[in-house]
């Protein structure tokens, strides 16, 4: 029969009396028993009592209480949706149901912001005694009484939904546990037993920005302000929110709050509820396959504020599926000394603590301090990061999550982990993977400069966006050697790559062009890398879809044994041919390159350029002179002739009224034509401008760009597409060989064509310039430690 057929017939059938016992394969109602004086009375159950077996149990306006024990033993349990066992009763055994609710346990999903926000001014109050001691006594009388009295209410109002959300997982034992939408307190850590699905309702999020108004069916949203002011709001989903009771506040060893929750954690995933000495202390069930799923839940600490709060601990494989988090320190950490395979996380979003609020992936500042925000949900020092999934394991997948850049807390780290697939995520926050083989990380954004740090990994990088910053965006290095002759090398692959500088429109926005880090990588060399397709972009902020490819930079560690930081030096062989190398290049160990390239037609260049509203200038206003030239090798000083570009007024408002913005420069280079270019190499060379003032104070700036085929570089006044000017005592030229016509590199090596034979330059024994010319009958020239032999 089906549960609508059963509470058909539900006068039919005998009423649950524990005092008379149950038969096996019976059903029984549960209904409220009438006392004498006529009042409606729990079924009370003292003792333990065990059901017949295939009992099935329907709750039809009853409840039973007690302080014994109800064990069912394959008991068909039919119920709405409404308290229907008592704070006190023990309910034990085998039960079947679709799925399992903890308001049968009492949790309540109605509390207002009200009972929260009186609940946190009261823990405020608190915590203010503890952090002023020498307060008068009558002021801490008050606030004491105002504590009490906050914790009083805590159990009258019974906000705490911790007790009958771990009781309702217990019942369902496996399977689904279904929390409806509304506002859920925990007070204590949920401990989701294996093969638990605990699931809630998603939100519809809407907020009218334009006129404010409250939409129908929607609810206020408390911030840092009192519950009257209705500034946000947004449509209720199953939202909980952790709330300490641990106050005044205590700290460990090392500056952690203690909280009233396990470690902070708001939830632990298979932890060992069953101590058993035959498996590991930590789990319940060893190495469990990954089918406990949290979903459809939002986790917000946004009005509680319990300091350090960390979302979910899972100890094994698990599913976590459109789960968000909000003022959080931490959403998702496994335990580093197990084996685990299978951890998926899905669709979920962390907002950490800056005064933000998580809004359909996008986050709205409600306060405009946040690093007092920050001091009151962080205490500790320790590094967070959104997402440590630590531990051996495989099988990892990692999609479509948002994790928002913040003061405390990196974005994802990886460490021991045997394969992963990281993709289309929005990360805004620093990256680690340490000790990892077979990562794939491909089609992820990540702004707001973040780092990519690398140790001692195998991982390929494909089709990435990345935001430059103030620190190179990639960080390569084996954390354990140190400078000693114990390393390991990271093979790595970068592949189709886009490191953007990000060219504001903005005249406040200086700082930000000018603390743009010059390199791409950073490295201590213990590494094989593979460059393919990856380069530095200049976009406009508001056109995003502009492409302007440059060459990388790499910077390199030096670490010498006993020093606590390395020497960073250039890599220079690298640099200065990073127009090809970044299309096509191989890395090895202690610094070594791999490549084989061709340049043709290296005397073929032409530009232009003119003032452009659409760059805005960030320098003095004035008359400045520029110069160009191409450099195709600079160690050997292989390039062109000078060609002057002419005189510029900079900094004027342009044409266009509508810009209202002082014009930068913008160049064209390569061909004449704009049908593309036509120099026989893609436009990819080194391009080497030379700036001076024409008029007031003498300034002289150069630029070294390694275009990677771009037809435009645009001058701000700071830097070209982020490759920043730099200070000289004139803007005289590089003296170049300009008889080389052809350079095709073969190692270390090159054999090259030209007229003549080179005059300038550092060049390696064994490399070649084949006579092209008329003025020699030589063949060829061969460099050789006695240098230049014709031949």
């Amino acid at each position: 029969m089906t549960a609508n057929e059963i509470l058909a017939d539900i006068e039919n059938y005998e009423k649950f009396d524990p005092v008379k016992g149950t038969v096996e394969g019976k059903t029984y109602v549960v209904v409220p028993t009438t006392t004498k004086t006529d009042k409606d009375s729990d079924v009370v159950i003292n003792r333990h009592i065990t059901l017949a077996h295939n009992t099935t149990l329907i709750f039809a306006g009853g409840k039973i209480s007690g302080t014994g024990t109800l064990t069912g033993d394959n008991t068909r349990l039919i119920a709405p949706i409404t308290q229907i066992f008592g704070e006190d009763i023990t309910v034990d055994g085998i039960w079947v149901m679709d799925r399992a609710y903890p308001q049968w346990f009492g949790a309540r999903n109605d509390i207002s912001n009200n009972e929260f926000w009186h609940l946190r001014v009261a823990c405020e109050a608190a915590k203010s005694t503890e952090e002023n001691p020498l307060a008068p006594e009558a002021e801490k009388d008050k606030i004491e009484k105002a504590r009490d009295t906050a914790l009083k209410n805590l159990k009258a109002w019974k906000v705490d939904s911790s007790d009958a959300i771990n009781k309702a997982m217990k019942l369902k034992h496996a399977g689904e546990v279904f929390l409806p939408k509304g506002e859920y307190a925990i007070c204590k850590t949920l401990k989701v037993p294996y093969g638990i699905v605990l699931r809630g309702e998603l939100a519809d999020y809407r907020f009218n920005i334009s006129d404010g108004q409250l939409p129908a069916g929607d609810y206020p949203l408390g911030g840092d302000t009192t519950p009257d002011d209705l500034s946000s709001y947004y449509k209720l989903g199953t939202v909980i929110r952790p709330l300490n009771t641990n106050y005044p506040l205590t700290v460990d060893s090392d500056g952690t709050p203690i909280t009233s929750f396990d470690n902070n954690f708001a939830v632990v995933i298979n932890p060992n509820i069953h101590p058993n000495e035959n498996h590991n202390k930590a789990w319940e069930q060893e190495f469990p396959p990954a089918f406990t799923t949290i979903r459809d839940i939002q986790f917000n600490n946004f009005w509680t504020e319990t300091p350090s709060m960390r979302g979910i601990y899972a100890i094994g494989g698990m599913k976590i599926e459109n789960v968000s988090w909000s003022q959080f320190v931490q959403a998702v950490a496994t335990p580093d000394d197990m084996y685990c395979d299978g951890k998926t996380i899905i669709n979920c979003g962390f907002s950490a603590p800056t005064g933000c609020i998580f809004k359909d992936f996008v986050f709205e500042t409600l306060v405009e301090e946040p690093k007092k925000i920050i001091k009151r949900f962080a205490q500790d020092q320790k590094e967070y990061y959104a997402f440590d999934l630590n531990g051996l394991g495989d099988n990892l997948y990692f999609h479509r999550n948002h994790m928002n850049m913040n003061e405390i807390a990196g974005g994802l780290k990886l460490s021991k982990s045997n394969g992963a697939q990281i993709s289309c995520n929005i990360i805004n926050d620093n990256i680690t993977f340490y000790d990892c083989k077979g990562i794939s990380f491909s089609a992820n954004h990540c702004e707001n400069g973040i780092q990519v740090k690398i140790s001692n990994s195998q991982i390929v990088f494909s089709s990435n966006y990345f935001h430059k910053g103030s620190k190179p965006t990639f960080l390569i290095r084996d954390n354990n050697a140190r400078g000693s002759v114990n390393v390991q090398s990271s093979t790595i692959t970068l592949q189709n790559n886009s490191l953007v500088f990000l060219d504001h429109e903005d005249e406040s926005s200086n700082l930000y062009i000018g603390n743009i880090s010059p390199y791409d990588i950073q490295t201590d060399g213990y590494l094989s890398l593979s460059i393919q397709n990856t380069y530095r972009y200049r976009t406009p902020r508001n056109a995003a879809g502009s492409m302007h490819g440059c060459g990388l930079a790499i910077l390199k560690e030096i670490w010498t044994i006993g020093e606590p930081e390395p020497e960073l030096i250039p890599f220079t062989e690298f640099n200065d041919l990073s127009y090809l190398l970044s299309g096509s290049s191989l890395i090895k160990p202690n610094f070594h390159i791999v490549h084989n390239h061709v340049v043709n037609n290296t005397q073929f260049f032409r530009a232009s350029a003119m003032p452009n509203n659409n760059i805005v200038w960030f320098l003095e206003k004035g008359a400045y002179h520029y110069r160009m030239q191409t450099i195709w090798d600079k160690k050997r000083l292989i390039g062109s002739s000078t060609l002057t570009l002419g005189d510029f007024n900079l900094g004027e408002i342009g044409s266009n009224p509508n810009m209202g913005k002082p014009q930068g420069l913008l160049l064209n280079i390569g061909a004449n034509s704009y049908d593309g270019p036509s120099d026989g190499n893609g436009n990819q060379v080194v391009i080497r401008l030379m700036r001076a003032r024409a008029n007031g104070n003498t300034a002289y700036h150069s630029i070294e760009i390694p275009v990677c085929g771009t037809r435009f570089l645009y001058d701000n006044g700071l830097s070209v597409c982020g490759f920043k000017w730099k200070q000289e005592t004139s803007i005289a030229p590089l003296t170049v060989n300009t008889m080389i016509q052809s350079i095709h590199f073969v190692g270390d090596n090159v054999v090259c064509k030209g007229t003549a034979c080179p005059t300038v330059g550092e060049w390696t024994v064994g490399d070649i310039v084949y006579n092209t010319g008329t003025a020699s009958n030589n063949a060829m020239w061969i460099y050789t430690a006695n240098g230049w032999q014709a031949r």
